[in-house]
């Protein structure tokens, strides 16, 4: 693995070193996204007074499911307490469509002309869209076209619902997402962006974030469809609410971790849109996760592309406040989004690390260095670099005690964290020969020992190299000391950092 893969350099593969970084991360956050904002979301009444919660049985639920056959006064109510008892797990929702015909019934109140009977359906819908991935499969076949024909429609309260339903059907698997852009979900679903209501977008904004999330075609209709100035002129401050924003910024943050939808949001004037709202809710004691971590994650995707976007970025002072702030979050993914676009920033021009360090942010970043793993890994790309930036800047890290946190790193089980402290470690000593000795005294040659039979085989030549080279034993015959010495570095050359920056 060369060690110009990792981090982010001056030269001409910059642009693939921020796509394989930006790559490895959505992956990652993907996942993350889920804990914090769930991509399925079972609605619960806001008018009804639900203060003592019913617990359904499976036989109540599937006797609900014959009732809702019949044509009987009992329907509305019935359809009600389904779509409560649907809020208590997949087992009752697999009870529902275990009963025959029951949801060709609901089906059947969802395309029929009694509107009340239509919302409860959807709501019905919505919620079994929650289950588990076969019991959802079932329910978008029967349903989806219809959902999707609605958006189009005059019923404001039809319309939300229905959007809902598809955000949770969108947010179940690729497969269902491959389903629901056959039926053509994408262009009246960015239309409802348009809606004067408010919750209306919430609904769509929800629905097209999960969208967003699959392949990059998806994301190429989306911006074929108008997206991308909705999305800009919802985000422009005045004109949504706080809830709003949140929703329409995680499409956003889906979008911008393609790089080829980012120059059309940047032309739009992103950039300075989210600066002013993360400055604008660095502010805010305490932090509002919500919002915050959308907009951090989009800005830090716009920022890992040319320089140009973070120098845009950095321009005006004031997410360099921001930052401050946040590092200090008591929340953690404040933090660690934040660390993300920091280690975008600092892989930029030197004047962008000039401006955060002059700011004070090394020791912010050095504290997260005995945080959790994650957030460690982070702010170790982050010093990385910025040591890259020169030997003046190295030795400013080694100063604020850099040396003995990246010996905790390596003692980490992931592995690349392990390979990030050990790159750290060789720019370091061949730099600052003087810093062997800081090394000793931490323990560090222990470290490398105890690394040299790793069953990684990137980490155990990594370890080997150092101490060939660094920390030979002394006796050797000379002509074999030099023979190892010319080929450790030799090695050595093609993972560490550029020499001609380093050393100049």
């Amino acid at each position: 693995m060369d060690r110009k893969d990792k981090y982010k350099t001056s030269g001409h593969n910059v642009t693939a070193q921020r796509s394989k970084r930006r790559d490895q991360e959505a992956v990652i956050r993907k996942e993350k996204r889920d804990k914090l904002l769930s991509s399925k979301r079972i609605r619960f009444s806001e008018i009804e007074n639900d203060c003592e919660i019913e617990d359904y049985t499976v036989e109540q639920v599937q006797e609900l499911a014959r009732t809702i056959q019949k044509s009987d006064k009992n329907i509305l109510n019935s359809l009600k307490s389904l779509r409560k008892a649907f809020t208590q797990g997949s087992e009752l929702i697999s009870a529902f469509l275990a009963v025959d015909n029951s949801l060709r019934a609901l089906v059947g109140h969802l395309t029929g002309n009694n509107a009340q009977l239509q919302l409860e359906a959807a709501w019905c819908i919505t919620n079994l869209a929650t289950g588990v991935h076969d019991d959802t499969m079932k329910v978008l076949k029967a349903s989806a076209a219809y959902l999707i024909t609605y958006l189009s429609g005059q019923n404001v309260q039809l319309q939300d619902q229905c959007a809902w339903a598809l955000g949770n059907f969108s947010g179940d698997s690729q497969e269902c997402r491959e389903i629901l852009r056959a039926q053509g979900i994408i262009v009246p679903m960015v239309k409802l962006l348009k809606s004067p209501i408010s919750t209306v977008v919430q609904s769509a904004a929800f629905a097209l974030s999960n969208l967003a999330r699959g392949e990059q075609i998806v994301a190429e209709e989306l911006l074929q469809a108008g997206i991308a100035p909705i999305l800009i002129n919802l985000l422009t401050p005045g004109n949504s609410s706080i809830d709003v924003a949140v929703e329409v910024a995680w499409v956003l943050s889906y979008l911008t971790s393609k790089p080829s939808c980012v120059p059309v949001f940047v032309s739009g004037g992103i950039v300075d849109i989210l600066v002013h709202f993360l400055a604008s809710l660095a502010q805010e004691t305490p932090h509002n996760p919500q919002a915050v971590t959308p907009m951090l994650r989009s800005l830090g995707n716009v920022v890992s592309g040319p320089d140009e976007y973070g120098t845009q970025a950095m321009q005006s002072g004031a997410l360099v406040a921001a930052m401050m702030s946040y590092l200090q979050s008591m929340h953690r993914h404040i933090k660690k989004e934040s660390l993300w676009v920091l280690s975008n920033l600092t892989a930029g021009p030197t004047e962008h690390t000039d401006a955060l360090i002059q700011a004070g942010i090394l020791p912010s970043i050095m504290d997260l260095m005995s945080s959790t793993y994650d957030i460690k890994k982070e702010a170790a790309i982050c010093l990385c670099n910025i040591s890259h930036h020169g030997p003046d800047y190295l030795k400013s890290v080694l100063d604020s005690g850099a040396m003995e946190a990246f010996i905790n790193i390596i003692k980490s089980p992931d592995q690349e964290s392990v390979i990030t402290g050990l790159q750290f470690f060789e720019m370091a000593l061949r730099n600052f020969p003087t810093s062997k000795e800081l090394f000793e005294v931490a323990e560090g040659v222990a470290c490398l020992e105890a690394l040299e039979y790793n069953c990684n085989e990137t980490i155990c030549r990594y370890a080997n190299e150092l101490l060939d080279t660094y920390f030979m034993e002394e006796g050797l015959d000379e002509d074999d000391n030099d023979d190892d010495k010319d080929n450790a570095g030799n090695d050595v050359s093609s993972w560490r950092y550029q020499d001609s920056e380093m050393t100049a």
